[in-house]
């Protein structure tokens, strides 16, 4: 069972998943609302600023 439930901001199609998925399968968006599951935890180097990140983890 996954650990985390994920809805696309642009379809809603929701994925479970134990970790934030990269795009979604349905339409290939990038934007996820976590719905359930523990709080993510920003990486320590993450300063919230998405501006040439190479990867996301909030």
């Amino acid at each position: 069972m996954a650990g985390h439930v994920f809805k696309c901001a642009l379809c809603g199609e929701r994925i479970s998943s134990d970790a934030r998925p990269a795009r979604c399968p349905k339409c290939g968006g990038k934007a996820f609302v976590h719905e359930e599951g523990e709080p993510l935890r920003k990486k320590a180097c993450c300063t919230g600023s998405c501006s040439g990140c190479s990867g996301c983890c909030h």
